[in-house]
């Protein structure tokens, strides 16, 4: 190749070296210049400043094409390093290095230095959007081809390999086409020679390290074929090698393209046909069970992504790895990694034999203090006045997934994982997969529906994954995954929810929280019984947290777990734990207390639950007949099944029995039982109509005060007030004339012919002050509602006994309405001071019957039973209430 002339040039302000190769440039000396670019490349502070100046740059991009090698070779050795700074990169924009360069690497008769270098400095300006650009229509990636497959340096192999990665990704236009030529196998091809000389030869190890950053920069992308190139052959070496480059020496780079190639549903197929998933979980295991050595994020979740096909899930299954995220669950070690552990699982929910592992191992355990963390991280939040900004239950999981690749190519592959969705549920899948897989399972609905796809017409799939009802994330963003967070980025499957949780409710979740209802879900649906299910363990959380969703206002989460909390109530294996630990009273403590009482009740109606209770009452331990007895009122309905329970197998004589022990820790159950029971009897108070003062009339005798007949009949000057005398030296004055007007009592006393007529001071005998003022203020018209129980009572035998009739009505009415929690007892021991039992058989009924709060009933029992009247009062009760049950 003969030199190009170089047009002249004012050297004044050149460096010596550069005037003096421009000298031998245009003389054609070729020694000259080789002396030249000798001592640029014996001093690389020359070297440096020679290449900072274009016109030394034009010489050498021209010496490319000289036919001297010793020339050659130091040109491209200088512009390879130069070309590492961005702006010796412009310096040379539009010169012809591209091609130049792409022409010694075309020359296969050439050194392997030579074309080593030509790699180097390919790779260098390929970091530059527009030399990668004419490098390839230069035809650069069909004249490294060779380099990659015949024999050569190790060196020149990973120039190759590295020009390569730096192509494929700055340039994206030319990924298709290095797909096609099956660039990726071919590097593939050189990983595998390179992993398995280096246990042989040292020097190997850089070329495997090159080839697994090429390998990771084409996954990236997340393009199925690039994984299928990277298996190499048939028997899927490409796959082998990589994972014995994960478990040798920890080799990060290793890890991070396995990680990769777990995002890429084909992909995960093809490494679980190879071993893959057991290597992994048999390198937790050995990390684990190491103090030195360190696990990896990327190892972990992929780990993860293989349970999202059903062939794979079935390796984890039989090779212990159910055990093994149950493990790391109970690692606080790895607890950010949870909930992608968790929401693991829960692609196990359709595996009966998987969730019967899980339950075996401890899975409730876990699911439980999942709970517990978020309600107690609430607490602490509301103690510090912390803003509790939660994050969604999906968050991560269902945002768009990156692909780089056209959805026409997704469409062409069956959909074996649930990466992909379709809207119909294929009928072959039943067939399709592992013997030893769960058959077809239900779709699950996707939470989010956004990017939904329901126009797929592919053919019916061939593997039975649990997949969505939605497609969710076929988009043609060019988005890279290449970092951990490209696993958030994959879409996901949910539960068997009866409709997806609404945006602003998810916003107040966190992801474990979710998966932690999502699996303990379908643990309630369960066919087989879990025995710990019905534990106290398990159930004070579930209801806790209950309460603590409808205090968080996030309704939907807070019907979930209602139902998660019925499905254990209806199954009649879980009765006797739920009996025993007393939840038929912790229900009464949630917003839904009737709902799920009812639910419990069913069961509990039951010919064998009946028999149960019936056997505990005549042969169980002290607590447990104790228990029973005072939950029976609040399970069973029917009257027959009451009577039997309660008066035949002495049920009622326990619960009397807890409400005269105050200290016992079921008296306050007691108090709230027998007052369940008498609404479940139908005990009413009678009727409105029977007035307080009737009612007395009928065991009192209240006789008028005697009039003197003997007085004076002559009228005396009648003053307008008068003020009466009461038996404890008080006294209360009260207009004449509105007294005459409105009783005939007074009207004979005040103004007839009796000593008390037209006096200003008459003595009123058995007369209440407070009794006389309320009825003084009803005469008057003025408002009395607002005074206290005692005194309406006193008021109302007052109307009566002064003939007060109009009022007497009006005053009992008042007294009826005013009865509440706080002053039954005060009512009641106005009767029984009073002897009116009908009244007192009325205070006693309203409070058994009335709707009272848990709280209220048993302070106003308190009330009573810090009477020294307590045992008529519950007397009293008893007789109501045995009365009643002997009528069945």
């Amino acid at each position: 190749m003969s030199l190009t002339k170089m047009p002249r040039k004012d050297a004044t302000d050149e460096c010596p070296i550069l005037a003096e190769l421009a000298r031998h440039f245009r003389a054609k000396n070729k020694s000259g210049i080789v002396n030249c670019l000798a001592q640029l490349k014996s001093d690389p502070k020359r070297s440096k400043e020679f290449a900072q100046r274009s016109s030394s740059l034009d010489i050498l991009v021209q010496l490319l094409r000289c036919k001297n090698d010793a020339i050659v070779n130091m040109s491209l050795s200088i512009l390879a390093d130069a070309c590492m700074a961005y702006d010796v990169r412009e310096k040379v924009k539009n010169s012809k290095i591209g091609i130049n360069v792409v022409l010694i690497i075309k020359n296969l008769k050439l050194d392997t230095k030579l074309h080593c270098r030509a790699c180097r400095l390919v790779s260098n300006l390929s970091e530059c959007s527009w030399h990668v650009k004419e490098l390839c229509d230069a035809g650069v990636v069909k004249a490294l081809i060779p380099l990659l497959i015949l024999k050569t340096s190790t060196q020149t192999y990973c120039m190759a390999v590295r020009a390569m990665r730096n192509i494929w990704s700055f340039y994206v236009h030319i990924r298709e086409t290095m797909v096609e030529l099956q660039i990726i196998k071919l590097i593939t091809q050189l990983f595998v020679m390179a992993e398995e000389k280096s246990y042989e030869d040292a020097k190997h190890a850089e070329l495997v390290d090159a080839c697994l950053k090429a390998m990771c920069a084409f996954l990236v992308t997340l393009d199925p074929r690039c994984g299928e190139q990277m298996q190499v052959d048939k028997d899927k070496q490409g796959y082998k090698c990589l994972m014995r480059c994960c478990n040798k020496g920890n080799n990060k780079m290793a890890i991070k393209c396995l990680y990769i190639l777990c995002q890429i549903a084909e992909c995960r197929l093809e490494l679980g046909i190879s071993g893959t998933v057991e290597e992994v979980i048999a390198w937790i295991n050995s990390v684990e069970n190491s103090s030195t050595e360190q696990l990896y994020e990327e190892i972990l979740i992929s780990l993860c992504l293989f349970c999202r096909e059903s062939v794979n899930r079935n390796r984890i299954k039989n090779g212990d790895g159910l055990q093994l995220i149950i493990a790391l669950l109970n690692n606080s070690k790895h607890e950010r990694y949870h909930s992608e552990l968790l929401q693991a699982l829960v692609q196990f929910m359709y595996d009966d034999n998987a969730l019967d592992i899980l339950a075996k191992h401890g899975i409730l355990d876990i699911l439980v203090a999942k709970l517990k963390d978020v309600i107690a991280k609430d607490m602490d939040d509301d103690k510090n006045n912390v803003s509790r900004k939660r994050f969604s239950s999906y968050p991560p999981e269902y945002q768009k997934r990156p692909l780089k690749y056209t959805r026409t190519y997704a469409e062409r592959t069956s959909r074996f994982s649930m990466d992909f969705y379709r809207d119909d549920w294929s009928p072959r899948s039943v067939t399709s997969a592992s013997s030893s897989s769960p058959p077809s399972t239900p779709p699950l609905p996707l939470c989010s529906d956004s990017n939904a796809e329901t126009d797929d017409t592919e053919d019916d799939d061939i593997y039975s994954p649990i997949c969505s009802d939605t497609e969710c994330g076929d988009n043609d963003e060019d988005e890279e995954a290449g970092s951990l967070k490209s696993y958030k980025s994959l879409p996901n499957a949910e539960t068997d929810f009866d409709s997806p949780l609404a945006s602003s409710e998810t916003s107040k979740m966190n992801a474990c929280e979710f998966y932690t209802i999502v699996l303990l879900n379908k643990l309630s649906l369960f066919f087989k019984p879990i025995d710990e299910l019905a534990d106290p363990k398990i159930i004070k959380p579930l209801t806790t947290y209950i309460k603590y969703t409808n205090e968080q206002n996030i309704p939907k989460c807070r019907v979930i777990a209602i139902k998660i909390l019925m499905r254990i109530m209806d199954n009649t294996a879980y009765f006797l734990p739920l009996l025993k630990q007393g939840l038929v009273f912790d229900l009464q403590t949630l917003p839904e207390a009737e709902n799920c009482t009812r639910r419990l009740r069913k069961v509990a109606e039951t010919g064998g639950a009946i028999g149960q209770l019936s056997f505990i009452l005549l042969r169980g331990e002290d607590e447990h007949k104790l228990l029973t007895a005072v939950s029976i009122p609040l399970l069973i309905k029917t009257h027959r099944n009451l009577k039997c329970l309660l008066d035949k197998y002495g049920g009622l004589q326990l619960i009397f029995r807890l409400l005269t022990e105050s200290s016992h820790k079921l008296h306050e159950r007691a108090i709230w039982s027998i007052c369940q029971l008498a609404r479940t009897l139908q005990i009413h108070p009678p009727d409105r109509s029977i007035t307080v003062a009737k009612a007395t009339m009928k065991t009192s005798d209240y006789s008028r005060l005697s009039l003197d007949e003997t007085a004076n009949h002559t009228k005396p000057t009648v003053s307008s007030t008068v003020t009466f005398e009461l038996d404890d030296g008080t006294t209360v004055e009260a207009c004449r004339r509105m007294l005459c007007r409105r009783s005939d009592f007074f009207s004979a006393m005040l103004e007839g012919n009796f000593s008390e007529s037209g006096k200003r001071r008459v003595r009123l005998k058995n007369t209440s002050r407070n009794g006389l003022n309320t009825l003084i203020m009803a005469a008057s018209g003025a408002a009395f509602e607002r005074e206290n129980i005692e005194s309406l009572l006193d008021a109302t035998l007052l109307a009566d006994k002064f003939l007060m009739s109009d009022l007497s009505d009006a005053l009992t009415e008042s007294s009826v309405a005013k009865l509440n929690h706080e002053n039954f007892c005060r009512a009641w021991c106005w009767a029984r001071s009073y002897s009116c039992h009908e009244w007192r058989s009325y205070c006693v009924k309203s409070f058994l019957t009335a709707k009272l709060s848990w709280s209220e009933t048993v302070q106003t029992f308190r009330d009573f039973y810090a009477t020294d009247a307590f045992d008529e009062f519950l007397h009293e009760v008893r007789d109501i209430i045995e009365y009643v049950l002997c009528q069945y």
